[in-house]
């Protein structure tokens, strides 16, 4: 899966989670690890939980790409995030990324490109670890992420 790649040059990784959570940190854990790489044009944010607030500052990037611990669902997903028809159904403690897709169309008339990466988590105890299986699925999430950046397509 490619994201346009060389037309893209300025995009936004937001690393979801909370890090003292075990395995729910590892939105940030995959944030902290693509800003390592110093990718020109891409700029990393790292946060516990999504505002509504936050939409503003994702729309000054050409592209936007989720990463969040899941607690079902596949042990890693990586997909585009589209606009739904119908009503936004949001509450104070969740915000979809399908949220912020629909209210970038609906208030300000933009089309919000964004991806939404996900990695299934074990243990969301009480613990600054993150579990082995978890980790390596996080590497896998990088360089996943990291390829469709650069245009490639991810084995």
């Amino acid at each position: 899966m490619s994201l346009n790649g060389d037309k893209i040059k300025n995009i936004l990784v937001i690393g979801v989670g909370n890090p003292l959570r075990s395995d729910d940190g590892v939105g940030p854990y995959i944030a902290d690890c693509i800003e390592a790489k110093g990718l020109k044009g891409v700029k990393v944010w790292i946060t516990q939980q999504l505002n509504v607030e936050d939409l503003e500052g994702m729309l000054g990037f050409e592209h936007v790409i989720l990463v969040d611990a899941s607690l079902d669902g596949p042990l890693l997903d990586f997909r585009p995030v589209e606009l739904k028809e119908g009503k936004i159904l949001a509450s104070s403690h969740h915000l979809s990324a399908e949220t912020f897709v629909n209210l970038a169309s609906s208030i300000y008339q933009k089309k919000l490109h964004m991806h939404l990466c996900t990695i299934k988590g074990l243990c969301f105890e009480v613990s600054n670890k993150i579990s082995p299986e978890v980790l390596k699925r996080a590497q896998e999430a990088v360089d996943l992420i990291c390829c469709s950046m650069m245009g490639k397509t991810y084995a």
